[in-house]
């Protein structure tokens, strides 16, 4: 019943979802068919947003919480002859592996890829790639310890 209440199936039906995932009535998706879900994950409000040519691909038995920004796009800046809001954007793909956890209010940036069973703490600004069983915390995000 919770997990009914949670899923809105007509919201989100462009998502390509596994077996029992659930996400909370008040997340935004943006280019859902961009946005791949492994089965068993659970992701809480806060905003998903693929590119048209880019993806997110979130694996199994993950913890998203509240408040959370997955982005794959960035504006361009490096020209400092052009203004930041005419150089376009960029984007890249972010990967995130099975069995992670991302603590609230974390943003995880385009070109990102997170591994298998990693911890992103609150309030994080992942930067750069997150290995395996790593647990990153901060801004921008460095490696606080690891899981055993």
């Amino acid at each position: 019943m919770f997990l009914t209440k949670l899923l809105d199936k007509r919201r989100f039906r462009s998502v390509h979802k596994g077996e029992n995932v659930a996400i909370c009535h008040s997340a935004e998706i943006a280019h859902q068919e961009n946005v791949y879900v492994g089965s068993g994950t659970y992701i809480n409000g806060g905003q998903i947003v693929a590119g048209e040519n880019s993806k997110i691909v979130i694996g199994e038995n993950c913890l998203i919480s509240y408040n959370v920004h997955i982005r794959t796009t960035t504006h361009k800046y490096e020209d400092k002859n052009i203004l930041i809001k005419d150089q376009g954007h960029r984007e890249a793909d972010i990967i995130i592996g099975n069995d992670v956890w991302i603590g609230f209010g974390a943003q995880i940036m385009p070109g990102v890829k997170i591994g298998d069973g990693a911890v992103i703490g609150a309030g994080s600004i992942v930067t750069k790639d997150v290995e395996a069983y790593k647990v990153v915390a901060g801004v921008p995000a460095k490696v606080i310890k690891e899981r055993k």
